[in-house]
């Protein structure tokens, strides 16, 4: 490890963010990803640790303490209104589903009637085949 005070390469700083964020999407803890980095780049895992959270805070959003204006509360009042339009959405998709699981229902029930009629047609139809070939059969003379 590296005593002295160098800055830091965008390379450096890549491979630190990019490997803490590996660990941490892998469930992993952020030392053993500042361990990782201070080993391939030279540096300590207090410095890696350092580094990183400054990175951080720069990238962070700033706070804006500007004053409220009309337009933000409009957009306020619209965003807290928009889940009753969610809500309404839902209820009636909640509604629609459950008269499609009735018409489904009703189907299912439909195509078990179509299905026994069709096999009672089809034993109708084996009857006659075998009527008419009886009848075939029977129409032709004896020989003795």
């Amino acid at each position: 490890m590296n005593s002295s005070r160098r800055g830091w390469t965008d390379s450096e700083e890549k491979l630190l963010i990019e490997t803490v964020d590996s660990f941490l999407g892998k469930g992993l803890a952020k030392k053993a990803a500042f361990q990782e980095v201070a080993a391939k780049i030279n540096r300590t895992t207090a410095t890696c640790s350092h580094h990183y959270y400054s990175i951080r805070k720069k990238k962070a959003p700033a706070t804006d303490d500007s004053p409220l204006t009309l337009q933000d509360c409009i957009q306020c009042l619209k965003n807290i209104q928009q889940p009753d339009s969610l809500a309404g959405e839902n209820d009636r998709l909640q509604k629609e589903k459950k008269e499609l699981l009735h018409a489904q229902k009703e189907l299912k029930v439909r195509y078990e009637s179509l299905l026994k009629k069709q096999k009672k047609l089809q034993q109708l139809l084996s009857i006659l085949k075998e009527v008419e070939h009886y009848n075939e059969a029977s129409s032709k003379p004896v020989i003795h």
